[in-house]
C-alpha cells in the first residue's frame, strides 16, 4: 500500500514527529510505501499527496483534524482515500471514538486490515468545518483561557490547571438560546444559564460525554445545555454527566440544523480550541445580535475504522 503521513510537528512537544517516524520506519519494514509530510505544507501539494494514497494518517491531536478538514475534505471529492487518526495530543477524542491506536505497531495492523471504511458527518458552524462540537460558556472559557496562556511549559491536562482554577474564581457562564433550524425537528428552543454544547461525536475531553446518544454516522445533531451559574455548579453537572446521570437542569434535543444566540458576549469554542476562525463572530466570542448556525450538510468524511459503539443507557 502506499501511505501517506501527515503529522503535527508541534504536537505532543515533539510527539508528533517522533510518532511519525516511527510509524514510517515499521511501515516500510512491511513493505509498504509511506510519504511523510509535514501538515503545514502546501494545502495543494497535501491534496495532490493524498490523493495518490491508499490510506492516510494524521499524526497530532484534534486540532490537527480540526485545521485539516478542509484540505482533507478536498482530497476525498476526487479520491476515496480513508483516513486514520495517530493521537499524539491531549484528549484525542476523534481517535478515542473511532478505537484507533496509540500504539505505530497496532496503527500498523489496523491499516492492513481490509475493514469496510466509516463515513463520518462534517458538520459546519456559519460555514467553518468541524467534527467533534461546538460550545459556549465555562469550558469554552477555560479554553480561552488556555490559548491564552500555551506559552506554558506544560503539556497534558496539567497545561489545563490554571485555567480551570482562574475559571472557578472567575466563571464565564453564557446566557444564551439553542433553537431548532429545520423542518425535521420540532423541540422546543432553549433558553438558559451556564454551558451549550452541539455535538457530532459523543467524546468528550476528561470522560464527560454531554451527548452520549450522538453518533457521527446518523445526520443529526445533540445538543445539551447544562443550567449553572457557576463553576461549583457547572462542577456538580459534569459530575453528574461522567457518571451518566441526567438531572432536571441538564436539557437536550437533536436536530439537523440549530441555531445558538446569545443575551451577552460568550465566549465560544470549535473542536477543543478557540473559535478565531468561525465567520460572524468577534474575537472567538458571541456577541448579542450575533448567532452560530451548526448545520448537518452534505459533507462527509471517510474513516478507515467501524462505526462507534452507541453508549449504554444514560439514567
Amino acid at each position: 500500500m502506499h501511505i501517506t503521513c501527515l503529522f503535527n510537528p508541534r504536537s505532543g512537544r515533539g510527539k508528533g514527529l517522533a510518532g511519525a517516524r516511527e510509524l514510517e520506519s515499521r511501515l516500510i519494514e512491511r513493505g509498504h510505501r509511506v510519504a511523510v509530510l509535514e501538515m503545514t505544507e502546501n494545502p495543494h501539494s497535501l491534496c495532490s499527496q493524498i490523493q495518490s494514497s491508499d490510506r492516510v494518517v494524521v499524526i497530532g491531536g484534534d486540532g490537527t483534524v480540526h485545521h485539516l478538514l478542509p484540505t482533507l475534505l478536498k482530497a476525498q471529492m476526487n479520491a476515496q482515500v480513508p483516513i486514520y487518526h495517530f493521537g499524539t495530543g491531549t484528549a484525542n477524542l476523534i481517535a478515542k471514538e473511532f478505537g484507533m491506536s496509540k500504539s505505530p505497531k497496532r496503527i500498523v495492523e489496523h491499516l492492513e486490515q481490509p475493514i469496510e471504511p466509516t463515513r463520518a458527518d462534517v458538520p459546519t458552524c456559519n460555514g467553518l468545518a468541524f467534527l467533534i462540537m461546538v460550545s459556549i460558556g465555562i469550558d469554552a472559557s477555560v479554553i480561552h483561557r488556555f490559548a491564552a496562556a500555551r506559552a506554558t511549559k506544560k503539556a497534558g491536562y496539567r497545561a489545563y490547571f490554571q485555567p480551570i482554577v482562574h475559571e472557578l474564581f472567575s466563571p464565564n457562564p453564557a446566557r444564551f438560546s439553542i433553537s431548532p433550524d429545520d423542518q425535521t425537528s420540532d423541540f422546543t428552543p432553549i433558553h438558559t444559564t451556564g454551558i451549550g454544547v452541539i455535538s457530532n461525536l459523543r467524546s468528550y475531553g476528561g470522560g464527560f460525554n454531554p451527548n452520549p446518544k450522538a453518533n457521527p454516522c446518523d445526520g443529526m445533531l445533540n445538543a445539551t445545555a447544562i443550567q449553572c451559574k457557576g463553576s461549583l455548579g457547572a462542577g456538580v453537572q459534569l459530575g453528574l454527566l461522567r457518571v451518566r446521570y441526567t438531572s432536571s437542569k441538564i436539557k437536550r434535543a437533536s436536530a439537523m440544523s440549530m441555531n445558538i444566540t446569545c443575551d451577552a458576549p460568550c465566549p465560544v469554542q470549535v473542536d477543543g480550541e478557540r473559535a478565531d476562525r468561525i465567520p460572524g463572530i468577534t474575537d472567538g466570542s458571541l456577541c448579542p445580535g450575533q448567532s452560530l448556525q451548526i448545520v448537518i450538510g452534505n459533507d462527509s468524511l471517510l474513516f478507515h475504522a467501524t462505526k462507534p459503539r452507541p453508549t449504554s443507557r444514560v439514567r
